[in-house]
């Protein structure tokens, strides 16, 4: 079914994932409702997170399951349910049951399928819940995903209809020449979780650079094995998590924000890379692994650069020959890659993506 273009379109957007829970999902959620409700007529069915950032009990989980279920029962002209992960499929089939002249969109995440490809018994039935979704939705379901990488997990899973829709950050204020100076570190930004990479580019990269960069690092300590292997190094500063104004300066005057990303088959993977665009948005200069989701959230030479995975003189090389731009060639950089960001990394147009899929 393709929806008249000139209608209104009457959305219900069913997710999880809200504040005062705190991550990716629940930015995007967010971000979403808010620029879908300026193009279409909007009933958002949200389960609030726990305060102080944690996410929902199981027991109002269940509970929002079946509060989601009575709101696609009642609900009357809806074209299009927008459930928002792939863990909720069952909403997408239930919508399709009880209202089938109403369309279906699952929005799938990293978290949504890499879960799956993980060793163990739980992975494993994940897995085949996931499997089972495809067959029961068919061709009447559209899944929207965040990377190519992860439209393509979908796709292995048997899933028909996958359109990829990259994510957006927020729209910062275009870098001044005052504010470009000398930088003297490259930053990491995030958890500190094997597949990320830090403590292989602090004992591969690092020793190949000049002595007198060092690498600071904002982010929190997941994995223990990563933070035993930056401690007691005197070119690593742990900074702990940094957040809003202070983590968007310390990224302007980073030499680069680095994604020293490996590959963990079969264990885990980068759904997108939100670090990248929300770096770019800043103004920063942006050096990353080509691997998984970061290949979409990188214009490579406009926004940042991706370097060959686990390359260690290709990172070295690309981090000093950034250090030894001059102060009008970073501006002119950093600028573009800010105009790239407002323009396609933005949350409008991911909504305006959304839109043209409903309508398709």
């Amino acid at each position: 079914m393709t929806l008249n273009a000139s209608k209104q379109l009457n959305v219900v957007f069913i997710t999880r994932k809200w504040p005062p829970a705190v991550g990716g999902m629940e930015t995007y959620s967010v971000e979403l409702a808010t620029e879908l409700e300026r193009r279409v007529a909007l009933q958002t069915v949200y389960l609030p997170g726990r305060e102080g950032g944690a996410t929902p009990s199981k027991q109002a989980l269940l509970g929002f399951f079946f509060k989601a279920v009575a709101a696609i029962f009642s609900s009357k002209h809806v074209d299009i349910f927008h459930i928002g992960d792939m863990a909720m499929w069952p909403l997408a089939f239930i919508s399709n049951v009880l209202k089938p002249r109403s369309q279906s969109v699952i929005s799938a995440h990293g978290t949504d399928v890499a879960f799956g490809i993980r060793p163990g018994l739980a992975p494993k039935v994940y897995n085949f819940y996931l499997k089972s979704g495809a067959v029961l939705l068919g061709r009447r379901t559209t899944v929207i995903a965040n990377s190519t990488p992860t439209g393509g997990f979908c796709t292995n899973a048997g899933y028909r209809n996958v359109k990829v829709v990259p994510l957006g950050t927020f729209a910062k204020p275009e870098v001044s020449s005052a504010q470009v100076a000398k930088p003297e570190y490259v930053l990491y930004v995030g958890r500190l979780a094997v597949r990320k990479g830090l403590a292989w580019f602090t004992s591969q990269v690092l020793p190949l650079l000049p002595s007198d960069i060092n690498v600071k690092v904002a982010g929190s300590a997941w994995d223990l094995s990563e933070m035993q292997a930056i401690e007691g190094n005197p070119r690593v500063e742990f900074l702990g998590p940094i957040y809003g104004d202070e983590l968007a300066a310390l990224r302007l005057g980073a030499i680069a924000v680095i994604m020293p990303n490996i590959t963990l088959s079969g264990r885990d993977f980068e759904g997108f890379g939100l670090t990248a665009i929300e770096a770019s948005a800043v103004g920063a200069v942006l050096v990353a692994s080509a691997v998984d989701g970061i290949v979409d959230a990188v214009r490579e030479g406009e926004t940042g650069f991706l370097i060959a995975e686990g390359d260690r003189q290709a990172w070295a090389n690309k981090i000093v020959e950034i250090a030894e731009w001059s102060p009008a060639k970073r501006l002119k950089f950093v600028q573009k890659a800010q105009q790239v960001a407002r323009e396609y990394y933005s949350w409008s147009r991911v909504a305006e993506d959304c839109v043209r899929i409903y309508r398709s």
